[in-house]
Parts: C-alpha cells; sequence; structure tokens
C-alpha cells in the first residue's frame, strides 16, 4: 500500500469516526434519540413537575399532558431528516410546531430557523400549555 493510500485511508476513517458511532448507528440519531429521553427525563424525573403525564409512543417520541388541562406537548425525533420536532396544541386551537437542529458548533438544539433552543422552548411551552398558573 502505497503512502498515499494510506493516507486516504486514515482520511476516511476519521470522517466515519466524526459521523458514525462504534456501534455502526450515525452519531447524530443517537443524539436525537439521547435528546429525547434526557427531555422525558427531566420532566418526570424527581425534580420533574408535578402532574404532568407523560406517554411514551416510541423511543423517539413521547406526548405531555396535565389534568384538567385540555393541552398537549409531543416532541419527536425525526430520523429522516435529522431533526426534532416540537408539536404544541390546546384541543380547539390550530397546533404550533417548530424544528429544531444540532448545532455542532454551539453544542446544543437550535430553531431550524435559527434563535432559541429546545430547553428554553419547552419551558415556555409547558408555562403556555399546560401550567398557565406560572405565567407572570
Amino acid at each position: 500500500m502505497s503512502e498515499e493510500g494510506k493516507k486516504r485511508l486514515k482520511e476516511l476513517a476519521k470522517q466515519v469516526r466524526d459521523k458514525v458511532a462504534t456501534t455502526g448507528a450515525p452519531v447524530l440519531q443517537q443524539q436525537g434519540l439521547d435528546i429525547v429521553e434526557d427531555l422525558a427525563k427531566e420532566l418526570t424525573g424527581p425534580d420533574g413537575l408535578p402532574g404532568l403525564k407523560l406517554v411514551r409512543d416510541s423511543a423517539n417520541k413521547f406526548r405531555v399532558q396535565r389534568s384538567p388541562r385540555n393541552a398537549e406537548i409531543t416532541v419527536e425525533w425525526e430520523r429522516d431528516i435529522g431533526a426534532l420536532g416540537l408539536t404544541c396544541q390546546k384541543h380547539g386551537e390550530p397546533k404550533t410546531f417548530v424544528r429544531y437542529v444540532w448545532d455542532a458548533g454551539e453544542t446544543k438544539w437550535r430553531k431550524l430557523d435559527g434563535g432559541g433552543e429546545i430547553y428554553e422552548d419547552v419551558t415556555s411551552a409547558l408555562v403556555e400549555y399546560l401550567y398557565p398558573e406560572m405565567k407572570a
């Protein structure tokens, strides 16, 4: 094998390591599943919100509700486009939907169109849709 061939092989290996986890799954896919899991744990853990009901539809999707509020918030990892979706709805009103992408430079999930990040927006959505008594 020539030195040039070895160099190309090492360069390819580095690029693959940046995009593919050791399990063989794409790194972005794992990050998407991880953020869904992290959000679910934060919402229902010991420091979570009282009265919140979390429904796991799949490993990449959950919904939260609070009785007697007639509203729902959904978080879903959309593997096919590599984005995280946040859907909020007060029943009887139109849904709001925002997508988030992983910003490697800032190491956070940010809105697809720029601006805010997922944790800030989930917090705001919880106040708006499920805990209106927390509005200032």
